[in-house]
Parts: C-alpha cells; structure tokens; sequence
C-alpha cells in the first residue's frame, strides 16, 4: 500500500501530494494489515465483527431438527485511540533552509525549480510523520499479541494531561469482582531461563492448545532473548541437527515472508512442534518512547504462536479544518476524510511556517478468537478482589 495519502493545502493550493512508500512494520504487514477500502470506515467509529468460533457438530436425529442456534459473531462499534503527529517546515530555522537549498540544487543547474523543492522537502517531512504514526499502530498491534486486548491512556491533547482511558478487550473478562483470564495465555510450569524451564515442550503445549480451539499454527513469533532460551533447550534435547525437527538455520532461506525493507526482523529457520513446521521469526523492532529510550515492541520474554493474516487493523474516519472553507461562502469549515494515515498541510500566512500532520485512528483486531497463543508469566495470578 502507498504510504500516500492525501495532503490537503487549506490555504495556498488545493491539490493532492503523493507520499513514498511509508517503512513497513513486521506486525502490521504479516498480521494485522489493513484490507481497503473493507477496513476503512466513513465515521469516527469503527465495527469490528469477531468469530467466536462455533466448532459445533450437526445433530443425528430420526426426525426433526435440534436447536443449534449459537451467535458465532460478536459485533461492537468502537471509537479507536487517535494518532497525531506533525513536523513543520520553517525557512527561518537553519536545519530546513540548508535541506530547501541542497533540494533546490539537486533539481539541476540549467532549470532549477523552488517548487519542486519545495514539495520534495514537504515528502520528506509528510513520510517521518507517517512513518511514526506507523511505530504507534506497531505499539498497538504488540500490546493486542501479548494481552488479547488494547488497554492504555492518553492525553486528552498536548496542553490537557486529563488522562483518556482506551480499553478494548477481545475476550470475556468476566466481572470486577470474579476477573476471568485471558484464555489465550498459556501459563508455563517455569519461566524461560529459570531452574525447569522447558521451552520445546512449552512451544509444543501452545500449539496443542491453539490447533484444538481452531487456530492456525504457522509462525512462531520470539524476542530475542526468548529465542537464545528455545535454541539452547532444543540443542540440549538433540533437536538442531535433525532435519525433522529444525531446517534451515540461520541461513536466510526461508523467503518471501515479509518484505526485505523489514531489518529488524529475521526468521533464522523452521522447526517442527507436535507435527506442525513453524517459521521461527525473531523480532527485535523498537522505537523511541515519549522520554527518549529506544523500546522494543516485543519484551523480552516474548513467545506467540500464530498465523500470518490472523487479524487485520480496521481505521475510523478523521475531521479536519478547512481553512479555505472559513474564509469562502459555499464550502464546508470542515471535512471528514477516510484513510490509514490522513497526511495534511496547513500554512500560517502570518509567520510562513509550514505544518505537515498526520493523523490516525486505528484499531489492530482479530477476526476470530483463538488467532494466537501467547506465553505467560509461571508466577502470575489473578487477585479476585480487583
């Protein structure tokens, strides 16, 4: 998909910018991609419909019909958490003036073109805003894989630190009073790394576990660290070098998985669980949170066995001013556009800085439950009294 989406100029010229493809996120591509225009939603609200999964067998009866009337779909309208980010462009500060300048000269010599220049730099600053929107749906996308729901806060806006809670769970969660755990966490008999730990038989107990409930075991997603724990307990079992039950390693021939401008993922090889041959995909993704410090979207002790299109990230529609609109009879103040990441511009005519936003409202879902099983924590219990 294009990493373009319209940029709306609200003052100087009402055109479209086309946008580079943006970078692409290992989660968002493989698992949770978004289908348009199926997944593009005309309003702020989104619908997710979620498979509950009906396994049920018809009836043998003689004569007449048993009541096999089950819902197999649970359906919600949700509003989704909001991404916005914008960079500007000012010719007054040094860092933007030397760029214009160098892009002006990169045009040629015997027809340079300040226009071009100038819409080239306005590419380069609309795709570091859509490339971090990207990171946060990455955010959002990890935290589903790991609890089976999107629970976080946000600012109500950048000067109103009113926390807005964001809470989407994707499973019954039972009441506050009786807490039901998330099902599709698989609780290990010790952690990986400590005394007992046993992490092939743990691999083979989650896709036992996630194939008899309907899933579709086809990946086995890790950390790092989680990865150096699977590896030395197969070497310790015997298992490297049997073609049976590990191939591939570490050679990079397991193609076409995702695309290659993807570095900071790797399937280092294929392994074999209970009968089901697993790509072992190992992913160390990061960003940079609010204070700086490069995070991993995965934690360390991350493990999860999935399948590639298990869920998709459905987006709400967003409303921006028209500047235009306000100073002319006939138009509309403000307009309502659809899209993943709605990219505009917007131009102070009194200081000449340029402003390119971008803004999101996605929401990463699965289709059906059971899509994934993810390893838990051994020492972890659920406190009933909260």
């Amino acid at each position: 998909m294009a990493g373009t989406i319209s940029v709306y100029d609200t003052i100087a010229q009402a055109k479209t910018v086309l946008l580079e493809n943006k970078r692409p996120e290992l989660l968002q591509e493989r698992y949770f991609p978004t289908d348009e225009p199926l997944d593009l939603f005309e309003g702020e609200k989104v619908l997710f419909d979620l498979d509950q999964g009906d396994l049920r067998s018809g009836a043998f009866v003689k004569c007449g019909y048993v009541d096999g009337n089950t819902t197999t779909m649970f359906s919600n309208a949700v509003t989704p958490p909001r991404i916005a980010d914008k960079d500007s462009i000012n010719l007054c500060n040094d860092r933007d003036r030397v760029i214009f300048e160098q892009l002006c000269r990169a045009q040629g010599v015997l027809n340079p073109s300040h226009a071009d220049a100038q819409e080239a730099l306005l590419r380069i600053k609309g795709m570091r805003v859509v490339n971090r929107s990207a990171r946060g749906i990455e955010i959002l996308c990890a935290m589903l894989l790991q609890n089976n729901a999107i629970q976080f806060t946000m600012d109500t806006s950048p000067t109103d630190s009113t926390p807005v809670t964001i809470d989407v769970e994707y499973f019954d969660s039972g009441t506050e009073l009786a807490p039901i755990e998330n099902p599709q966490m698989y609780k290990p008999a010790a952690n990986w790394g400590e005394t007992g730990a046993t992490p092939y038989d743990d691999v083979c107990a989650m896709v036992r576990t996630l194939v008899q409930n309907g899933g579709r075991a086809e990946d086995l997603l890790m950390s790092e660290t989680a990865w150096s724990y699977l590896y030395a307990d197969m070497n310790t079992k015997g298992l490297l070098n049997s073609q049976i039950h590990y191939t591939i390693l570490a050679n990079g021939e397991v193609k076409d998985l995702f695309s290659a401008e993807i570095k900071d993922a790797k399937c280092v090889g294929q392994a074999q669980f209970n009968g089901h041959v697993l790509n072992l995909i190992v992913y160390n993704g990061a960003y940079k949170n609010a204070n700086g410090v490069m995070t991993q979207y995965l934690p360390a002790d991350f493990v999860c066995v999935l399948a590639p299109g298990c869920g998709h990230t459905i987006c709400g529609a967003v409303c921006l001013p028209n500047l235009a609109g306000m100073l002319t009879d006939g138009a509309p103040s403000i307009v309502q556009k659809v899209g993943k990441f709605i990219v505009s511009k917007i131009v102070d005519p009194y200081t000449g800085v340029v402003e390119i936003r971008c803004e999101s409202r996605p929401l990463p879902a699965p289709y059906h439950i059971w899509g994934w099983i993810t390893l838990g924590d051994a020492d972890q219990e659920v406190d009933p009294g909260t």
